[in-house]
């Protein structure tokens, strides 16, 4: 867990986060959907938006995938083989889609997805092309200019139907108070809930109940699910989602836009 304090321009009349993360690239012939995602993030930046990182940008080596690497006992010259392709991914994927939002990032989380060699892991990797602060598994986001907290975590867990990432965030809004808005990717779902949180107020006369809204944000991706034609080197197969029969989501993410000029329901969010 890490806190974290991010600052914005002043005399702004609204903030725009674009979470953004699961764009799970693995090459040219990968499942990432290229040209969906140049189109979100052209969006993003006509909106002046900020971007806040919710992991798996690359489709590496999964956490089951990384113990196996582990206990495999290679030599150091292939191990090296490996982390260069994965900086390579890292690279790429920078170059070809990330690169106009370079100093444009709140912060990024740790997804699942990612190669850990030489005491950094490529999402660490990523972060520092972005110059932006890498926050690990999870965090508390203050940006003051905005009289914003943001909770973000990669995510746990799947689940088929469209809302299943919010039960999770639900339980977390309880368990982990003092944020606006709670943030997880990893399922590539995108939903949004809304939830009110009545608290007493004393310190007027009579006592009052007031309230405050909290939103929880599943936060989509840009993996497809079903490619026609795809292939495992030469053999015709199916990535995981389609050998998984897997529901498609939306090749999406939201955007979050925040009312500076009112204290009053001032929190958007579009999906």
């Amino acid at each position: 867990m890490e806190l974290v304090s991010f600052p914005i321009p002043r005399g702004l009349k609204k903030f725009v986060l674009a979470p953004l993360g699961d764009i799970q690239f693995s090459g040219e012939s990968g499942p990432t959907a290229q040209d969906t995602l140049r189109r979100h993030i052209d969006r993003c930046l006509d909106l002046d938006a900020y971007f806040i990182g919710t992991g798996d940008y690359i489709d590496f080596l999964s956490p089951s995938n990384r113990q196996k690497l582990m206990n495999a006992g290679l030599y150091d010259t292939a191990r090296s083989v490996i982390s260069e392709k994965a900086r390579e991914l890292n690279q790429q994927v920078y170059e070809k889609f990330l690169k106009p939002t370079t100093g444009r990032w709140v912060c990024l989380a740790e997804g699942h997805h990612f190669s850990e060699g030489d005491g950094e892991t490529t999402d660490e990797q990523l972060a520092a092309m972005l110059k932006t602060t890498f926050v690990g598994t999870s965090a508390f986001i203050r940006i003051p200019g905005a009289r914003l907290t943001v909770y973000l975590h990669h995510g746990l867990g799947g689940g088929t139907l469209p809302g299943s990432g919010l039960n999770r965030l639900y339980h977390t809004a309880a368990g982990l108070e003092g944020a606006d808005i709670y943030l997880m990717g990893h399922n590539t779902k995108i939903a949004t809930a809304r939830l009110s949180r009545p608290y007493p107020k004393w310190d007027v006369k009579p006592p009052r109940l007031e309230h405050r809204d909290i939103w929880i944000v599943n936060c989509g991706g840009f993996s497809k699910s079903n490619i026609v034609g795809h292939r495992h080197g030469s053999i015709k197969r199916g990535d995981y989602a389609e050998q998984g029969m897997m529901t498609p989501s939306p090749l999406s993410a939201p955007i979050i836009t925040v009312d500076l000029t009112t204290d009053h329901d001032r929190i958007r969010v579009s999906i």
